[in-house]
């Protein structure tokens, strides 16, 4: 079909079932609003296309060329898109669902506030995509090269990340879920008021990095690496790990409030009034931290190390520090006798 024919078939209305329409020619064609349902697109050329509004359901668009197509709201549902080529295109506020687009080209392309929804992307291309207030749920992202992508207040909910890289990304705002991230490194990345709840985290590595007011709680935290990072005002409430390292880290007034991290690590770390009500820590290693105003009030702090750490009226209300070592505890606020009994007060039967 020739494009003067298809820009006028789609202009008219009409919906497009079933058409052979491989191969096809239609760069810097006018498609917009056009619906088409189980057309074969593959290795068809929509470079540079006005394809806005346009709905593609069940199509096939194996190796199809959208470089630099105007796609804006565009609605792909169960397409087939292996080695797709979207590159540059604009995807603003389009919804890709249940497609298959592994090995697809998106390098710069623009996906903002785009819905991508269990999808394939294993092994794409997504460097330098521009991912703004986009929602990216149960897809699946192994081996994808997202690096220099702009990741501003995305959220990312049950995917699949493994292998992926992200290299020089920018991330503000952005949520990560219950997405599993064990091992990833966001070494070289600044982290602003980013949320990763109830996310798998096992030795992932955020050293050194800037990450003001990221929220990780009740996330699995075993074996991971915060060593030098400025976490200052960052959540870990319910958090929970074995091994985890924040030595010298920035923890300035962060809520570890519940969370169960022993054998961990905090040598040299900065916990000015960190709150740890009710924290499990035993055999965690605080020496050398600065604890002023920190709250342990019910935490566990048995046979923690707690040597050369400024304690400066530390809260250790109700705390359990069998065989805690404390060389500044004298500073510190020990258990307050009518708060204690305030505390058990129970109202009387009947």
């Amino acid at each position: 079909m020739s494009p003067e024919l298809l820009s006028t078939a789609v202009s008219l209305g009409e919906t497009l079932v079933g058409l052979n329409l491989s191969k096809g020619q239609y760069a810097r064609t006018f498609l917009g609003g056009g619906v088409f349902s189980k057309v074969d697109f593959s290795q068809a050329d929509f470079r540079q296309a006005d394809l806005r509004e346009t709905v593609f359901d069940q199509c096939n668009l194996v190796g199809a060329l959208f470089g630099g197509a105007q796609l804006r709201r565009a609605v792909f549902n169960q397409c087939q898109m292996e080695h797709v080529d979207l590159r540059s295109a604009n995807l603003h506020a389009a919804v890709l669902n249940e497609c298959l687009a592994m090995h697809g080209q998106f390098g710069q392309a623009v996906l903002t506030m785009a819905t991508l929804a269990k999808s394939r992307f294993d092994h794409a291309n997504w460097r330098e995509v521009n991912l703004e207030a986009s929602v990216i749920t149960q897809c699946s992202l192994v081996d994808v090269c997202a690096d220099g992508a702009a990741w501003l207040h995305a959220s990312v909910l049950e995917c699949d990340l493994a292998h992926l890289t992200w290299a020089q990304s920018t991330m503000q705002r952005t949520v990560f879920h219950n997405t599993a991230l064990a091992g990833k490194s966001f070494v070289g990345l600044t982290l602003d008021g980013c949320m990763f709840a109830a996310s798998d985290l096992t030795a992932a590595d955020f050293s050194s990095v800037p990450m003001r007011q990221c929220n990780f709680q009740a996330a699995k935290l075993d074996n991971a690496r915060f060593d030098g990072a400025s976490a200052p005002n960052s959540i870990f409430c319910q958090a929970s790990g074995v091994g985890v390292s924040f030595v010298q880290a920035d923890l300035r007034q962060a809520l570890f409030t519940g969370a169960q991290l022993d054998d961990c690590q905090f040598q040299g770390a900065n916990l000015h009034q960190a709150h740890f009500a009710g924290a499990q820590l035993a055999r965690s290693n605080f020496a050398s931290c600065d604890l002023t105003y920190a709250d342990f009030r019910h935490a566990t702090l048995t046979a923690a190390e707690m040597r050369q750490a400024t304690m400066l009226r530390t809260c250790l209300h109700g705390a359990k520090t069998e065989g805690a070592q404390m060389s500044d505890r004298k500073r510190a606020l020990e258990s307050d006798p009518d708060l204690a009994q305030a505390e058990a007060w129970q109202p009387m039967a009947g």
